[in-house]
């Protein structure tokens, strides 16, 4: 065998290796999207919130249908109780959702550097 021929195979042999690597390298990283799709859909669903934060919600929504009462009315006290209401609701679930938002950008950002393309190491399962 020639020496170009062992060239040439080498050539070969490292071109199946490339492709073979780019082949994976795309599965993960659609893989990697398609969980973040699942968990950008998660987070956006008021559902997930509501599951996640009954009281909060139920509170919330008094205080939304007191607001639209007394509004009609002009009533203060009740103005100023479902604004107390919706204040505490929204307080209560914020720190947890911004942290939901935080976590998913991290992983969107650490999916290149994930190579199972798993999100759940970097996301956490909940």
């Amino acid at each position: 065998m020639s020496f170009h021929r062992i060239v040439e195979n080498d050539v070969l042999l490292r071109k199946r290796q490339l492709r073979a690597e780019i082949a994976r390298t795309r599965q993960q990283t659609m893989s990697t999207l398609a969980d973040l799709g699942e968990e950008r859909r998660r987070l956006a669903s008021w559902q997930t919130y509501v599951r996640r934060f009954p009281v909060a919600t139920l509170g919330t929504a008094f205080g939304v249908g007191l607001w639209l009462a007394a509004g009609r009315r002009g009533g203060g006290i009740p103005r100023s109780i479902a604004g107390s209401l919706m204040q505490w609701g929204v307080n209560t679930a914020r720190g947890v959702v911004l942290q939901d938002l935080l976590n998913l950008w991290a992983s969107a950002r650490a999916g290149a550097d994930n190579p199972s393309g798993d999100v759940s190491q970097t996301y956490g399962d909940r």
